[in-house]
């Protein structure tokens, strides 16, 4: 007999052998200790990769803040989330900021935060979404990631070109065991440019974007 414990967001199930000749009680022990112990694992490992404690909220049998040793012996399941997302997108969010070039400091206020495609304001709360996205639509954004004009002179000099790709990978290297980010180049809806001779169609364009999400 074995009962499984979903510890997230180290995204593992553990398999819990607990023996037959236990009592209910004994067995719901069992599996309460060996949750405790991963619990406190993953929260360690969290504090390493934010710098500070993570609560989490625990649901035994989904009963929310139930005792652990309440669990099934049979067939129960614990599983602790921590809610992450605001700490990783805090930190993309200021580092987008600060690897910024200031002239006019257009393109620094100028990134924006997705969910799930739909635009968070920044006096909305974060909500829930499989997968949020940073991207600046300023006309020249495309232009700080390649970092050079046609005639290959250099487009800007403060910073480092390439400032979305940059984040993104510092951003892996730093929660890349709690999140799962990306980069790339994609078109927004209602986003587009005319072309350049009289008569061409309104072509989308693509804007660098760093995509998250929590594993």
């Amino acid at each position: 007999m074995s009962v499984r414990t979903k510890i997230e967001p180290i995204d593992s199930w553990v398999q819990v052998v607990v023996r037959d000749d236990l009592s209910p009680e004994a067995r719901s022990k069992a599996v309460a200790d060996l949750a405790r112990t991963a619990i406190a694992d993953a929260r360690e490992g969290n504090r390493r990769v934010l710098g500070r404690d993570t609560p989490a909220k625990t649901f035994v049998d989904g009963r929310e803040g139930a005792p652990l040793e309440s669990v099934d012996p049979d067939r129960g399941v614990i599983v602790a989330e921590f809610d992450l997302a605001m700490d990783v997108l805090n930190w993309i969010a200021n580092r987008l900021r600060e690897a910024s070039p200031v002239r006019s400091g257009a393109y620094r206020d100028a990134h924006r935060l997705f969910a799930d495609g739909r635009e968070v304001l920044p006096t909305e709360d974060i909500p829930q979404a499989a997968e949020f996205s940073f991207t600046n639509t300023v006309p020249y954004a495309r232009r700080l990631e390649v970092g050079r004009t046609k005639s290959g002179r250099a487009f800007v000099i403060q910073v480092e070109p390439r400032i979305y790709e940059r984040v993104a990978k510092e951003a892996r290297q730093r929660f890349g065991n709690i999140a799962q980010v990306g980069y790339t180049f994609r078109a927004l809806a209602g986003v587009a440019t005319a072309g350049r001779g009289r008569g061409e169609k309104k072509k989308d364009l693509r804007y660098p974007t760093i995509t998250v999400a929590l594993r």
